[in-house]
Order: structure tokens, then C-alpha cells, then sequence
């Protein structure tokens, strides 16, 4: 009788772990969701779908090892094939919330199983979503190299292409979609090379040939959409709008064209217009930070209950993006003065929520910007003692060090790990130029700073930059980048209160 029923409970276990791993997931506690998979596995070793969660449960942990290893059981034993596997692994990874961990998780695959055009697939968009195009561009090689079959639809030449431009080989790539254009000029050819020449920044020669393309009925809402996201990435809102209100007109991408839209009459302070935009999205990646944008214009014009009770909205509707939209409530909390109220909510949520970064990080911003930077640096150690492999981790701490002058030495050796796993990354090297400039080195840092923000000339890059100039008595420059910075992201902080501190004569200390 006791067999039977070690029996009964050993099925009943096995019925129940896939449910419970389900549960942890969505709950988004992957550690939990990893030690489950661990049990199911071992309940039944034939589910591969243990092992598909567990690397996926471990990969939000950034546990590398594990992951990999967990992916590699899948692909080597699945019925449908390696080939098949690896495609679907591919999908995974590219969506990845975790970007240098996937490309981690692609470099360790590739050294575990035989070489093929699929793996040098998965390492090539891995890297090049890592922010390491010139490795990318290598990988893609490989792929072309192995024939058409290996890129059936030209994907990956696309992608080469842009990486190239990316790493530095602007002409060669741009000539080669060129001759395409020429030998074919279809609609998809012409659209690939306005693209191109916009990841190249040629601008005034992309706006050219997207514009060739709004007569044809086929591709007149994509050029639109990328004619409208090229204005509104340099500030020029008025072209902009115009743009994404002849999106609407085609029925296609509404809810970008709506979150620009409303962006755009944020900036220029017209909040109804703005929320009535922001309202009118209905789904996909734009409806939180849209609900999250609306809540904060109520919030900072006196109409707290109601950008409460969006907020509480959006938790129940939006499940998955709980802690982004608590982060973003304890923002909301701080910056209307209530700093106390911010940091309460957000040591909550890391009791719920106790391996998610982005909580993490957002209360070490926090304890920052309260003046607890010895809580701030505790923080972010304990991150990167979870996460040593991660170029984020390294990134923050070493930020972090160099922003309030402690541990230069250390600093430095943890950004310039970072900048060697993703060399690309607007915000590692401007945390690089950020350093040599704490280092008393602003002539070492011009040039990093100056990288970073061409490619992203956000706020608080600008700041930075802008700092670095007016130290190297370049002041006009100065200026002009912190109009262009802030005509971008008109309410950063970092950025208004660098520009007052220096234009009053205050000293930094």
C-alpha cells in the first residue's frame, strides 16, 4: 500500500510541476520557475520542455552556464531536429529582455556544438543586438559563405550589411546595396538601401529615397514610419507629426504612429493633446510606456488619484511589466517629493520581486539621487556578485564609482570590461569618456563622448558631453550641444541642472 502511494504522489508531482514552473514564470520569479524546471526534469527526464524553461528561467538570471547547457540539451535532443531547434532558439534569443546574456549564451553554444550556418546565425543577431557589430559582421560572413540556403530571404544579408556600416565599413556596404538597387530596383531593394543609409547616417540621401517610395502603395506606410522616426530622432518635430499623421491616413502602425504623436505634444507641453494620443494605442510595445508617459503628465499637473488609478489599471493588465511600471511609479513619487513614499515602494517590491535587475537598479538610482551612495554602490556590488558576467552590471558600478570619484582604478577596469563585450553601446562609452574626464583626462574623454552622442544624443549624454566642453573652454559647442540634447529629451534632469550649474559659475565640486 505505502508503494502505491509513493506511486500515486510521484505522478501526481510529475502532473503538477509543469503548472507550477508556469505559475513562477508568469509570476516573474525565475528562480523559482529554474529550481521547478530542475524538479519536473528530474520527475520526468524525457520532457524537453523542462529544459526549454530552465534556460530560459536561467538566462533571466544570468546564469550563462546553466542556460547554455539547458538550450544545448534541447537542440541535441529534440525530435524535430537540430536545425529546426536551433531556428526556434534563434527567436528566442533575438527577443531576449537579457541582450548581452543571449549573446553570451550564443558564444557558449557555439563553442559546445558542431559548427554550422545556423549557429553562426544565432551568434551573428546576437551580436549585433549586444552591440558588437564588427564580431556580428564576421559571423554573418560565415553564413553567406555557406550559400542562399543558409539565408533564404536575404535576412542576413541585411543584417551583414548593417553591421558593417555600423562597425566602420560605411562605402562598401552602402555600394553593394546600391548595385542591387540598380540590377533590381524593387520596392523591397529601394526600401533596404534608404535604411542602410540611414543606419550610415546619411540622412538627406535616406529621406531621398524614402520619399521616392510613397507613391507606391505598398511600401508607403513603412517609408512613412521611418521618415517620421529619422525627424523625430534629430528634433525636427513639425516634420514629424506630419509624417506620423499621414501614418494614420494608411491604417498601418497606428499605435507607433499614436505614442509619436504624443510624445511630440509632450514635448511641446500641449498634455491634452498628448493624452489624447497616448489614449487612442491599443496593444503592443507601445502601450506601457505610453500609460506610463500619461501617468506622469497626471501625476506632475495635481491629478494624482487619477494617474493612481491608471497605474493600478495597468498592473492588472499588464502582469508581465509589473515591476517596470512600479520603478516607474516610484519615479513618479520622487520626483513630486516624496522620495521616502518612492523608496518605501520600491524595497516592497524587491521583496517581491527579489532577482529582477530593473527594480534593482532603480532603487540604487534612487538611494543616488537621495545622497545615500554608499546604499546606491552596496546595491549594485550585490548586482554584479549575482551577474559577474554582465556587461549592464559592470557598466552601472563602474559608472556609479567613477560619477562620485571613489575607485577610479576599479571603475575603469569594469567600463572597459563592459566596453569589451559590447564596444558599440552609447551609454558604455559614454560611462568611459564619463570616467577619463573624472580622471582629470578631458581631452581623452572628447572623443568617446563625442562617439556616443552622434549615435545617441540623448540627455544625458549631452550633459556630459557638454561638460567636457565647456572644461576644454569650448563653450559655444558647449551650448549647442545642450540645446540639441535637450530639443531631444527636453526633461532630463541630468542635463538641466549640469547646464544651470556651469552657466551660473558654479563650481563642481
Amino acid at each position: 500500500m505505502a508503494a502505491l502511494q509513493y506511486g500515486a504522489a510521484a505522478d501526481l508531482d510529475q502532473a503538477l510541476w509543469p503548472r507550477a514552473v508556469a505559475v513562477a514564470t508568469l509570476g516573474l520569479q525565475p528562480d523559482l520557475a529554474l529550481a521547478g524546471a530542475g524538479r519536473w526534469s528530474h520527475a520526468d527526464p524525457g520532457a524537453l520542455e523542462s529544459h526549454r524553461l530552465a534556460a530560459d528561467a536561467a538566462l533571466d538570471l544570468h546564469d550563462i552556464p546553466v542556460a547554455e547547457r539547458e538550450y544545448r540539451f534541447v537542440v541535441t535532443n529534440s525530435a524535430d531536429g537540430t536545425a529546426s531547434e536551433l531556428s526556434r532558439l534563434e527567436k528566442t534569443l533575438r527577443g531576449a529582455d537579457n541582450i548581452y546574456g543571449a549573446r553570451q549564451v550564443a558564444d557558449r553554444l557555439a563553442k559546445n556544438l558542431p559548427a554550422s550556418a545556423a549557429i553562426s546565425r544565432l551568434q551573428g543577431f546576437t551580436a549585433l543586438r549586444a552591440d558588437d557589430p564588427a564580431t556580428a559582421a564576421v559571423d554573418f560572413a560565415a553564413v553567406l559563405a555557406a550559400g542562399d540556403g543558409a539565408d533564404p530571404d536575404g535576412e542576413v544579408k541585411r543584417a551583414s550589411r548593417r553591421a558593417r556600416v555600423l562597425a566602420g565599413d560605411v562605402d562598401a556596404s552602402l555600394a553593394e546595396s546600391l548595385a542591387d538597387v540598380k540590377n533590381d530596383p524593387s520596392v523591397s531593394n529601394r526600401f533596404d538601401y534608404a535604411v542602410l543609409l540611414w543606419s550610415a547616417k546619411r540622412d538627406a540621401s535616406a529621406r531621398e529615397q524614402l520619399e521616392s517610395l510613397l507613391t507606391d502603395a505598398q511600401a508607403r506606410a513603412d517609408a512613412l514610419r521611418v521618415l517620421g522616426l529619422m525627424a523625430y530622432d534629430v528634433g525636427d518635430d513639425a516634420t514629424a507629426e506630419v509624417r506620423f499623421t499621414e501614418l494614420l491616413g494608411t491604417g498601418a502602425y497606428t499605435d507607433d504612429a499614436f505614442y509619436y504623436l504624443g510624445l511630440i505634444a509632450d514635448r511641446h507641453a500641449d498634455i491634452e493633446r498628448a493624452l489624447r494620443s497616448y489614449a487612442r494605442i491599443q496593444d503592443g510595445d507601445k502601450l506601457v510606456p505610453a500609460m506610463l508617459r500619461a501617468a506622469d503628465i497626471l501625476y506632475l499637473h495635481g491629478e494624482e488619484a487619477q494617474a493612481d488609478e491608471l497605474l493600478d489599471r495597468l498592473l492588472v493588465d499588464q502582469t508581465g511589466h509589473a515591476p517596470e511600471i512600479i520603478a516607474a511609479r516610484a519615479d513618479l513619487y520622487a520626483q513630486a517629493g516624496h522620495p521616502d513614499l518612492a523608496l518605501g515602494l520600491l524595497n516592497e517590491a524587491v521583496l517581491q520581486y527579489p532577482v529582477n535587475v530593473d527594480l534593482r537598479y532603480a532603487r540604487a538610482t534612487l538611494d543616488e539621487q537621495l545622497g545615500h551612495v554608499d546604499a546606491a554602490l552596496q546595491e549594485l556590488e550585490a548586482l554584479l556578485r549575482a551577474r559577474p558576467q554582465d556587461p549592464a552590471a559592470m557598466n552601472a558600478l563602474g559608472y556609479t564609482l567613477a560619477d562620485h570619484s571613489r575607485q577610479l582604478k576599479r571603475a575603469r577596469e569594469l567600463i572597459e570590461r563592459a566596453y569589451g563585450e559590447a564596444p558599440k553601446s552609447a551609454a558604455i562609452r559614454d560611462s568611459l569618456g564619463w570616467l577619463y574626464y573624472r580622471q582629470g583626462r578631458p581631452e581623452a574623454a572628447l572623443p568617446m563622448l563625442e562617439g556616443a552622442f552622434a549615435d545617441e544624443p540623448g540627455g544625458d549624454i549631452g550633459a556630459h558631453l557638454g561638460e567636457v566642453l565647456w572644461k576644454l573652454d569650448q563653450r559655444s559647442e558647449a551650448e549647442r550641444v545642450w540645446t540639441e540634447a535637450r530639443r531631444i529629451e527636453h526633461d532630463n534632469r541630468l542635463l538641466e541642472s549640469t547646464r544651470q550649474r556651469l552657466t551660473s559659475g558654479e563650481s563642481r565640486q
